[in-house]
């Protein structure tokens, strides 16, 4: 997965800040809270609220460390790619499945559409309550030819399908 693939599923999850923080772990193999602080500006309570979230949800990880100096602990935050593929295969499942999906009511139905309006789609059912007529402007509903879709899905199937077999033989 690229890193900016990454970026955008932390983003629509958690957030620009949770983003903003995985750009910067994704620079290093480990950045401790105050570089973290320093790198993005953010004040100490809200980092962490933002780390924790991203721990939740699997994306990060950490070590901690005492500090002999103060007694505290130290924090060293990193990227968990174990989870992030297991996100990124669930992601996949849904995607496959709404596929499928759609895959099966193409084969299922006969399609009719307005050639002035072949926006809308109507099922044999459907175009025959209109008496194959188009409600928008009265002509003739024309058969539509759905091969290319069926044969698009089947191929996005088989690609998905490969790489998620792929992802497990890892």
């Amino acid at each position: 997965m690229s890193s900016e693939a990454l970026v955008n599923i932390v983003e629509a999850l958690l957030g620009e800040e949770a983003a903003k923080i995985m750009k910067i772990l994704m620079e290093k193999n480990e950045v401790s809270d105050d570089e973290l602080i320093q790198k993005t500006g953010m004040k100490l309570n809200n980092l962490r609220k933002v780390l924790y979230q991203l721990f939740d949800n699997q994306f990060i990880s950490y070590r901690r460390v005492r500090d002999k100096d103060v007694g505290w602990y130290k924090y060293y935050w990193r990227i968990n790619p174990t989870a992030i593929n297991v996100l990124l295969n669930l992601r996949k499942k849904k995607v496959l499945l709404k596929l499928k999906e759609r895959l099966e009511y193409e084969m299922s139905n006969i399609f009719f559409s307005c050639s002035e309006h072949n926006k809308v789609k109507y099922t044999f059912e459907e175009a025959m309550e209109l008496n194959f007529q188009c409600p928008e402007c009265g002509k003739r509903l024309e058969n539509v030819k759905n091969e290319y879709i069926i044969e698009t899905l089947k191929i996005k199937i088989e690609e998905i399908e490969r790489n998620l077999m792929g992802a497990q033989n890892l």
